[in-house]
């Protein structure tokens, strides 16, 4: 009997059950022991077909409480390697100007400016040249791997970069888009508000005139934001620039929040209540980021995240420097069905001190 108990209990012990509470176990002890500041000095460019590139967060590293994104920088010597891949990737432009050709349609861009590209069938097969050699010209990257398997995201090499056997740079071949600002339908499918609307409703065939809607939209929709045409606003949280937002329609990607925020030299940004996974990079200046009470000395090329956690956290950004820091920030767009609340509520507990300034006067 004691035998069998005992086979019972290793059964048990072996159920895929008890291997899922191990792995989210296993998940959430990463998240408040793995690493928030991911330091931009102490990752390496490495040498790839497609170019230089740095990463920063990826699957693939297990330092790091965050394993939902991939967070890269490119250094783009005269032009990249040629790949496609499915969209709703996020390209903000550090430094320097150049192109990017992507199914034939050609975007220039300089620093400040953020590149979308769409999720389509077939997905993006793209390019990227630096419009100078003789200056930088760097870019870093967001890609969500939550909604990359749903998506069917998977890469094929289709030329390597000349910058790697130094062979010569092709020029960029392609209709150019001009103007980067776009409009929108502002078609709503009718949703059901209540039980009794179902009798009369086909949900079904709202299905299919929402597909409609959003097919017209991609087609109307920027794939670039230009940063210096953007307005600044003054929120409870900071000095931001929008980028994408879930009250913004006219971007060809819709799964992502992001934003860039200044902070002057010796304040801070507001304290929040955030269920955390957020990215954050900073741009310019020094300072920390104070996560539950614990400080995070951060410097210009260094990224800073936020652990997801059941309470989630609280968290400010504080400027220790003499001149503006400036940073961007990341996080998926899931407002319309998790709830800006998500696990642990959304909630500004302080406001910056730039806000309550302005509500004075």
């Amino acid at each position: 009997m004691e035998r069998e108990r005992v086979k019972d209990l290793e059964a048990i012990e072996d159920s895929v059950y008890e291997q899922t509470v191990r792995y989210y176990q296993a998940w959430a002890e990463r998240q408040k022991t793995g690493k928030l500041l991911i330091r931009g000095d102490e990752r390496e460019y490495q040498a790839s077909r497609q170019g230089f590139v740095k990463f920063y967060l990826s699957p693939l590293l297990t330092d790091t409480a965050l394993n939902s994104w991939a967070v890269f920088e490119q250094l783009i010597k005269r032009q990249s390697g040629r790949h496609n891949h499915q969209g709703g990737i996020i390209i903000y432009v550090l430094e320097g100007q150049g192109l990017t050709e992507t199914n034939g349609e050609i975007l220039e861009w300089k620093e400040g400016d953020l590149l979308l590209l769409p999720i389509q069938p077939g997905g993006c097969t793209h390019q990227h040249w630096n419009k100078d050699s003789a200056k930088g010209c760097r870019w870093v990257a967001f890609r969500d791997m939550l909604v990359a398997p749903y998506i069917a995201n998977a890469i094929d090499q289709l030329s390597d970069t000349p910058d790697l056997r130094g062979t010569g740079a092709t020029a960029a071949d392609g209709a150019r888009r001009k103007d980067w600002k776009a409009g929108v339908s502002a078609e709503q499918v009718p949703l059901v508000t209540h039980p009794d609307e179902l009798a009369s409703a086909n949900l079904f065939d709202r299905l299919v005139a929402l597909r409609d809607v959003q097919r017209q939209r991609q087609a109307q929709a920027t794939w670039m934001i230009r940063g210096d045409e953007l307005p600044w606003e003054i929120n409870a949280h900071g000095r931001m620039q929008w980028y994408l937002h879930p009250c913004i329609a006219y971007s060809a990607v819709q799964t992502n929040l992001f934003y860039r925020q200044e902070i002057p030299a010796g304040s801070r940004s507001g304290l929040q209540r955030h269920g955390g996974d957020a990215v954050f990079y900073m741009l310019e200046g020094e300072g920390y980021t104070e996560v539950n009470g614990v400080r995070h000395a951060w410097k210009a090329g260094d990224v800073m995240t936020l652990p997801a956690l059941a309470d989630g956290v609280t968290y400010r950004h504080v400027n220790t420097g003499a001149a503006p820091a400036r940073l961007i920030a990341m996080e998926r767009n899931l407002v319309h069905t998790v709830g800006v609340d998500r696990q642990s509520g959304f909630e500004e507990l302080q406001a910056c001190p730039e806000y309550r300034q302005a509500q004075s006067n």
